[in-house]
């Protein structure tokens, strides 16, 4: 459940992208 809500359920907050593909895509701006 926790792969699948992380990995695949698209979010509305995040425009329908996965919490991970935000936050792999925003790690290199975050730690410069």
């Amino acid at each position: 459940f926790i792969k699948y809500y992380n990995y695949e359920r698209p979010h509305m907050s995040l425009k329908y992208n996965t919490p991970a593909q935000v936050y792999f895509r925003d790690v290199p701006n975050v730690l410069g």
